[in-house]
């Protein structure tokens, strides 16, 4: 009889519940005065690859306060068929809406984990109901023109992936753990690219994701709808990273399979599939987000050339706008693909070019290429000016930089590509400013034989009488002079101007696989009369310039070439006094 009883009460609570779930508007609630011990209740959820939304009894233990500033929560016991068969409650339930006498009292949130994993704790629904009236400012589109308790719990999610191999996971983790993405494990996706679904329906018990990518690579966690209220979605009872007002996809997700875990540390693992809406609060009680409305997006394509095997791949993927995540998963999604196709470690060379349409160029695209060399894992070093020029982008204290897709083209070889400077022989010792110099290179590459080749130097106009020395070093090095006069150099110019000019300084900064010339300073003069000699000099010169027509000559100090020099040589020649021959507009 008592049986029958109970299921005649699952069968009633069960029918108001999908009522509740097919009108899709919220249920009556009870509040937590009104919640005390010994009630019993039912939660729902999903459990396998069936989709069925199937129901546990829940049993009310206590109302569990954690001081001031600190929200309630309640204390209950899960039981029946279904926690029996998982044993107990898992990671991935998260959001089960529990329900007392047909009324929703709030969401599974946290189980004690290493304790008793048929002990939970539930965050009340008037709590959550409070992330539906937070204000919500991340809603932007880019148009392009063309406190913790003494008990230990599981209250943050659990994070799954997919498309990164073992490389990319150690660097995605390490650049989102301080963000608040911990714990996660492989995911499957048997929708690679993520269609938009406009027409998604949700129930209260359905499992749907979170994510922050999408595509041939994903990152996001999975959880249990709690409410709904025409298209408004309530979720999770807890965090997904605690970040706020936010910009990220809701997914729809199905249930694989509950894999039980020692110690209570089980865990529901599910795939995503569809992005049907967007997710725009991620709050201390739970996820909020809207059916039918979503993210500003960007997105991203790595093209990847194995020069050693002839290997081609092409990696795509959706990043949702976030200024904080956006730098870090691009560079993430970068460096996994660089390091599934080469699935080496070993001493490589790659060469990386990056393409960024945004509107803070007015060029539309922010573009850089450069060469790296590295014995070993050289993804580590080639991605880090991506990594840069996201970060600046993203930072723009001025207005809200718009991107529109980021596209990595990334050539690797398995060669050594550095060289060694051996000499530079100037084809002539003595110079008149203004006048170019040949000087004969001979560099010496890894490992095979010395190479010869010719750049012109032209000296400085302005340039006075005596030695003139050249620091001759590759882009990847630091010359002396610039070295020892270092230190941050403090802002002077508006938020804008900063901005631009940090933009400015990453594009034209030196490329690892250029010569560069470093004029050696002008030794310091030192007597008053020399040095008003030499104002003396340089007014006539100025003059001279002017009066006679003479174009001033540009002096180039920058040569591409194709290897990383990993030396510094010096080079001198004599400058004789200028005798105004040279290049006049005449």
């Amino acid at each position: 009889m008592r049986n029958l009883l109970k299921k005649l009460f699952l069968s009633v609570a069960l029918a108001v519940f999908v009522m509740s779930r097919s009108a899709f508007a919220m249920p009556e609630i009870m509040s937590l005065d009104k919640i005390e011990n010994g009630m019993k209740g039912v939660a729902y959820t999903v459990v396998d690859n069936s989709g069925v939304i199937e129901p546990f009894d829940v049993e009310i233990m206590g109302i569990m306060d954690n001081g001031k500033g600190s929200a309630k929560m309640i204390v209950a016991k899960a039981s029946g068929e279904v926690v029996d068969k998982t044993g107990g409650i898992l990671q991935g339930m998260s959001g089960s809406p529990v329900y007392i006498d047909g009324k929703l009292i709030g969401a599974l949130s946290a189980g004690l984990k290493e304790m008793n994993p048929y002990i939970f704790f539930i965050t009340p629904i008037e709590n959550m109901l409070k992330i539906w009236e937070m204000p919500d400012t991340k809603a932007i589109k880019f148009v392009k023109k063309p406190k913790p308790t003494e008990t230990k719990t599981d209250e943050q999610a659990t994070f799954f992936f997919s498309g990164f191999d073992s490389n990319g996971l150690k660097f995605l983790e390490r650049e989102l753990e301080p963000l608040g993405f911990t714990n996660f494990y492989a995911a499957s996706n048997s929708r690679l690219h993520n269609p938009i679904k406009y027409n998604a329906k949700l129930e209260p018990g359905s499992a749907f994701g979170v994510a922050v990518v999408c595509g041939d690579f994903l990152v996001g966690a999975t959880g249990t709808v709690t409410a709904i209220d025409g298209k408004k979605i309530l979720g999770f009872g807890h965090p997904f990273t605690h970040a706020g007002n936010v910009n990220f996809f809701m997914m729809d997700s199905d249930v694989i399979a509950a894999v039980s875990g020692e110690n209570g540390n089980g865990i529901k693992l599910a795939s995503v599939g569809n992005i049907i809406g967007r997710i725009n609060q991620d709050r201390e009680s739970g996820v909020a987000g809207v059916l039918g409305k979503f993210p500003s997006t960007i997105p991203i394509t790595v093209n990847i050339k194995n020069v050693s095997s002839g290997k081609v791949e092409t990696y795509r993927a959706k990043i949702a706008y976030n200024e904080t995540l956006v730098p870090k998963l691009g560079t993430a999604i970068a460096y996994t693909a660089l390091s599934k196709t080469f699935d080496s470690l070993a001493e490589s060379t790659v060469t990386v070019e990056f393409k960024i349409e945004t509107n803070a160029v007015e060029s539309g695209v922010y573009s850089r290429k450069n060469m790296y060399y590295s014995p070993s894992d050289v993804g580590q070093v080639a991605m880090v000016e991506l990594l840069q020029a996201l970060n600046v982008l993203c930072a723009n204290t001025t207005e809200i930089t718009e991107i529109y897709s980021i596209e990595v083209n990334v050539e690797m070889e398995s060669e050594r590509r550095t060289a060694t400077l051996v000499s530079a022989k100037p084809n002539k010792e003595l110079v008149k400013p203004g006048e170019t110099v040949y000087l004969e290179m001979t560099v010496q590459p890894y490992r095979r034989r010395e190479e010869k080749f010719t750049i012109p130097y032209t000296v400085p106009i302005s340039r006075r009488e005596g030695p003139l020395v050249l620091d001759i070093h590759g882009g990847a090095l630091v010359p002396v002079a610039q070295a020892s006069g270092g230190g941050i150099q403090p802002s002077t110019g508006t938020p804008a101007q900063n901005f631009q000019n940090q933009l400015n300084k990453l594009l034209s900064a030196t490329k690892n696989n250029q010569l560069i010339l470093e004029l050696n300073p002008t030794p310091a003069l030192k007597t008053d009369k020399e040095r008003k000699r030499e104002a003396k000099r340089l007014k006539n010169l100025q003059k001279q310039i002017i009066e006679l027509g003479i174009k001033i000559p540009t002096t180039t100090n920058r040569f591409d070439i194709g290897y990383i020099i990993d030396n510094v040589i010096q080079v001198t020649v004599n400058v004789d006094k200028f005798d105004g021959n040279i290049n006049r507009k005449d």
